[in-house]
C-alpha cells in the first residue's frame, strides 16, 4: 500500500467516523446507535494505524504519540457506552471529554508533522493546530467543571471534515506538485538508517534517528522520561486520592466522596495518561533492549501493552464513581454503586500487575544479556518483577495474603528510571547524514 492509498483510506475513515459517531450519539440507547459508536471506535483506531505507518520513519515520535492518542480515544468512546448504561450520563460525559482531550493533544504534533512533510499547506495545518488546541482546552475545562459547550470543538470538527476530504482526494502527498529538482530548504531531513538489523527498525519506531547508538539512547530517554512522569502521576492518583478512600470503611468513604469529586476526576485523567505512557515506555524499552533478544523484547513490549489495557479497564470503574459524583448521586447510590466500583478498580488493577510483573522479569533478563545495562540494575529490575508477581498471585492463592512485597522491591523500577536518564544524558548524538525525502509513493512496508 502506497502513501497515497493509505492517505485516501485515512480520509475516508475521517469522514466515516464523523458520520458514525454523530448519528450513533443521536440514537444513544438503541442497538443501531451502539453499533455506530463502536464502528466509530474501529475507524478511529484505523486512522491511528494508517498515520503511524506513514509517519513512523520520518517522524517516529509523532507516529507513536498519535497512535496512542487515537487508541485512547477509541477505547474511551466505546467505554462511554458501558458507563452510560451502568452509571449514567455523567460518567459517559467524562469518558467523552477524556477522549477529546486525548485527541486534541495527540493531534497537535500530528498536524505539525504533516506540514513539515508538505502533506498539508502550512495555513491548513495551522488551522488544525488551532482547532485541536481549542478542542483540548474545552475538554480540559469541562473536566474541571467549567462548562464551555460545543463552541470550542467546532473549529477542530470542521478541520477534520476538511482534512478527510483533502486526504480522500490526494492521500498522503506533498501539497505542491513534485518536481525533479532538489527539495526546498525547509524540507525536513530524513536520516539514514541501517536496514540490516531488527534492532535498528525497532529503535527507529521508538523515536530515534541516525546511527544505532543515537536511536538507542533516544529510546532510553523516552523510556526514562516516561517512567518519571508515570511515577509522579500514578503515585499522586493512587496513593494520594484512591487509596485513602479505600482505606476507610464503606460508610466513611461514601461520606467523604462528594468532597473528593475534583480530586477523583483529576486522578482519572492522571491514570489514563499513565496507561498511554505505559504503551510508549514498553515499546521504547523494546527498542533499547532489542539487540539482546528480539523475540523476548517484543514479548515484553506486548506484556506491558496488555497491562496498559487492563489498567485502562480498571480506570473505567473509577470514571464511573467520578460520573456519579458529577450527577450529584445520593448516599444510597454511592453506597450501592460507588464504593463497589472503587473496589473493582483495585481488583482489576491488581490482576493487571501480573502482566506488569512478567514484563519486568523479561526486561531484567534482557538487561542482563545486554552489554549496555549493568548487571546490578538488571537484577533489581527482575526482583521488582518478581515482587509484583508475588503480590498479584498471593491473594488468588489465599485471601489472607499477609505482605506487600512490591512495597520494597519497587526500588528496581526507580533504579531503572534513574539509570536510563543518566545513560541518555551522557550520550553525545552523532550527526546523521541528511538525504532527500522519499518519493510520496514509497511503499509503507519499507523501513
Amino acid at each position: 500500500m502506497s502513501l497515497r492509498v493509505a492517505g485516501r483510506w485515512a480520509g475516508a475513515f475521517f469522514l466515516s467516523a464523523f458520520v458514525a459517531y454523530g448519528v450513533g450519539s443521536a440514537l444513544a440507547g438503541r442497538p443501531v446507535g451502539v453499533a455506530l459508536v463502536l464502528a466509530n471506535s474501529v475507524l478511529v483506531a484505523a486512522i491511528g494505524v494508517l498515520a503511524f505507518r506513514a509517519l513512523r520513519r520520518p517522524h517516529p515520535g509523532v507516529a507513536w504519540g498519535y497512535l496512542a492518542a487515537r487508541g485512547a480515544e477509541a477505547f474511551l468512546l466505546a467505554a462511554g457506552l458501558v458507563l452510560r448504561d451502568r452509571y449514567g450520563d455523567g460518567a459517559a460525559e467524562l469518558a467523552y471529554q477524556l477522549a477529546m482531550l486525548s485527541l486534541g493533544l495527540g493531534s497537535l504534533p500530528f498536524c505539525l508533522a504533516l506540514a513539515r512533510r508538505r502533506w498539508l499547506p502550512r495555513w491548513f495545518a495551522g488551522w488544525g493546530v488551532a482547532g485541536y488546541a481549542l478542542l483540548a482546552a474545552g475538554a480540559a475545562a469541562e473536566l474541571a467543571g467549567m462548562g464551555t459547550g460545543v463552541a470550542l470543538a467546532v473549529p477542530g470538527g470542521l478541520f477534520e471534515i476538511a482534512l478527510g476530504v483533502l486526504l480522500l482526494v490526494r492521500g498522503f502527498a506533498p501539497a505542491t506538485a513534485a518536481s525533479p529538482g532538489p527539495p526546498a530548504t525547509d524540507s525536513p531531513a530524513i536520516t539514514v538508517t541501517p536496514p540490516t538489523t531488527a534492532a535498528g527498525t525497532a529503535a527507529t519506531a521508538a523515536g530515534g534517528a541516525g546511527p544505532d547508538g543515537s536511536r538507542a539512547h533516544r529510546a532510553a530517554l523516552v523510556a526514562g522520561v516516561g517512567l518519571l512522569l508515570m511515577a509522579v502521576l500514578a503515585g499522586w492518583a493512587n496513593f494520594g486520592v484512591v487509596q485513602p478512600l479505600l482505606a476507610a470503611d464503606a460508610a466513611d468513604t461514601v461520606a467523604r466522596l462528594p468532597a473528593q469529586r475534583p480530586a477523583l476526576t483529576l486522578a482519572v485523567v492522571a491514570l489514563f495518561a499513565v496507561a498511554c505512557l505505559d504503551v510508549l515506555v514498553g515499546w521504547a524499552l523494546r527498542a533499547f533492549l532489542d539487540h539482546a533478544q528480539p523475540t523476548v523484547a517484543l514479548l515484553a513490549a506486548w506484556c506491558r501493552t496488555g497491562y496498559a489495557v487492563v489498567l485502562a479497564v480498571a480506570v473505567v470503574h473509577l470514571t464511573g464513581v467520578a460520573g456519579l459524583l458529577r450527577d450529584g448521586a445520593g448516599a444510597d447510590r454511592l453506597r450501592a454503586d460507588g464504593y463497589p466500583a472503587l473496589a473493582d478498580f483495585q481488583q482489576v488493577w491488581s490482576l493487571g500487575l501480573l502482566l506488569f510483573g512478567v514484563h519486568l522479569l523479561l526486561v531484567g533478563w534482557l538487561a542482563w544479556r545486554s552489554d549496555t545495562v549493568p548487571t546490578w540494575v538488571a537484577a533489581l529490575v527482575a526482583v521488582a518483577g518478581a515482587g509484583y508477581l508475588a503480590d498479584s498471585a498471593g491473594p488468588l492463592v489465599t485471601a489472607d495474603y499477609p505482605v506487600q512485597v512490591a512495597g520494597v522491591t519497587f526500588v528496581g523500577e526507580v533504579v531503572l528510571l534513574g539509570w536510563l536518564l543518566v545513560h541518555a544524558g551522557r550520550h553525545r548524538r552523532t550527526p546523521a547524514r541528511a538525504v532527500a525525502p522519499d518519493a510520496d509513493v514509497r511503499p509503507l512496508a519499507a523501513t
